[in-house]
C-alpha cells in the first residue's frame, strides 16, 4: 500500500499492489489473451465470449480492490485514486457494452467515459488510449465472428484512437519535461541557482571518470568564504544570502566555459576543472580570490588539488580538498593553498 502523502503510479507501486500490478494482473491478461486466441482459432464463439466475460470479471474484482484500497485510506491519499478508479469503471463498462455490439446503446457507455476521460482527467489519456486499442482489438475479434460491428462506430473509434495516440504523446513528452525539471531542482541550490552538494557529487564522479578514461587531470577547488559566522550575526541573514547570491555569480563568471561551480553547503563553494595542471588550477583560484576581495564585501580562501592517478576517488580528491582549505585558513585567511600530500597516502 502507497505510504501516506505519495501520488498513485501503478509503474512503481509497493507492496501488495506492486505483487497486484506484475504479478495478477500479467497473468489474468495472459489467461485472457490465450481465450481470445483460443476463440479465433477454433472459431467457435462460445471461446471468444469466454474471454471478454474473464475480462470484464477481471475488472470488476480490479473496481472492488480499488474501493477497498479507497475506504481504508484518509482523504488526501484516497484522491490518488481517482485515476485508476476511473479507468476501471470506464473499461469494463467499454468491455461490457463491447461485448454486447447488438445491443442499441452499447456506444453509449464507451464514447461519453472516453470524453469524460479526454475531458476532465488529463493523466488518464493513457488508459483512454489502453481502451481505443482494447476497443479496436475486441471490435476486429467481433468481425472474425462474423458479427456486425457498425461501420461508424469503428471510423469514430480509429478518430479516436488517433486523438488518443496523440494525447499520449504530448502528455508522455509533457511528463518527461516535467521529470526532468524535478531532477533539475533537486540538484540545483535555490539561492544561488547553481549545483547544490548532490547535483556536485553526481557530476563529480562522471567529471573524475571522464578524466581517468582521457588520462586527464582533474582539479577541485573548495571555496570558503572568512569569517561569515560574524557577517551573518552582523548583517543578518537576508544580507547574508545575499553576499552568497552574488559570490556565487562571481564565480561562475571567472571561470571557464568546462568548469562547473556549485554550493556544497552554508558558505562553502566547489568547483570542478577538468584537464588542468596544478599550475593552472592554483592561478585560477588567485583570479577567483582576487575577484571576490575586489567586491569589498567579503575575502574567501580556496584549497586546490589536482587528481593523478587512476586509483583516487572522489571522497580522497574532497579530503586533499578540504584540508588544503584548511591549510589556507590557518595562514590567516584570503588566501590560496594547494595541499602537498599524495593522493595515494590518503586512500
Amino acid at each position: 500500500m502507497a505510504k501516506q502523502g505519495t501520488i498513485y503510479d501503478p509503474s512503481v507501486a509497493d507492496g501488495r499492489f506492486q505483487l497486484e500490478e506484475l504479478a495478477l494482473r500479467w497473468l489474468l491478461i495472459a489467461l485472457y489473451a490465450l481465450l481470445t486466441l483460443v476463440g479465433v482459432v477454433s472459431v467457435d464463439p462460445a471461446w471468444f465470449a469466454a474471454s471478454e466475460g474473464f475480462l470484464v470479471a477481471y475488472h470488476l474484482y480490479y473496481t472492488w480492490y480499488i474501493w477497498h484500497e479507497l475506504t481504508r485510506e484518509p482523504l488526501p491519499l484516497a484522491s490518488a485514486y481517482a485515476t485508476p478508479f476511473l479507468d476501471t469503471v470506464a473499461v469494463t463498462l467499454g468491455l461490457i457494452a463491447v461485448g454486447h455490439p447488438l445491443h442499441p446503446i452499447y456506444g453509449v457507455y464507451f464514447f461519453i467515459m472516453v470524453g469524460v476521460m479526454f475531458l476532465y482527467y488529463p493523466v488518464a489519456r493513457y488508459y483512454a488510449f489502453w481502451l481505443m486499442v482494447n476497443y479496436t482489438g475486441v471490435g476486429v475479434g467481433l468481425q472474425l465472428r462474423g458479427l456486425d460491428v457498425p461501420a461508424p462506430d469503428m471510423g469514430v473509434a480509429a478518430i479516436i484512437m488517433l486523438l488518443a495516440m496523440y494525447n499520449l504523446t504530448a502528455y508522455t513528452g509533457s511528463e518527461r519535461r516535467l521529470r526532468r525539471r524535478i531532477s533539475k531542482a533537486a540538484r540545483t541550490d535555490p539561492l544561488t541557482s547553481l549545483l547544490n552538494r548532490r547535483g556536485l557529487e553526481e557530476v563529480l564522479v562522471q567529471r573524475l571518470q571522464r578524466a581517468r578514461e582521457g588520462e586527464q587531470n582533474l582539479a577541485l577547488l573548495m571555496v570558503d568564504v572568512d569569517r561569515f559566522k560574524r557577517y551573518n550575526d552582523h548583517y543578518g541573514h537576508l544580507a547574508a544570502d545575499a553576499m552568497l547570491e552574488q559570490l556565487g555569480q562571481v564565480l561562475s563568471t571567472v571561470v571557464r566555459e568546462p568548469d562547473l561551480v556549485g554550493r556544497y553547503g552554508g558558505d562553502e563553494f566547489v568547483i570542478i576543472v577538468p584537464d588542468v595542471t596544478l599550475q593552472d588550477a592554483l592561478r585560477l583560484a588567485e583570479r577567483l580570490r582576487e575577484q571576490v576581495a575586489r567586491l569589498g564585501v567579503c575575502t574567501i580562501s580556496i584549497g586546490v588539488c589536482v587528481s593523478q592517478g587512476d586509483t583516487v576517488s572522489t571522497d580522497q580528491l574532497m579530503d586533499v580538498a578540504d584540508a588544503a582549505l584548511l591549510a589556507a585558513k590557518q595562514a590567516g585567511r584570503n588566501c590560496v593553498k594547494a595541499n602537498a600530500v599524495d593522493i595515494q597516502q590518503v586512500a
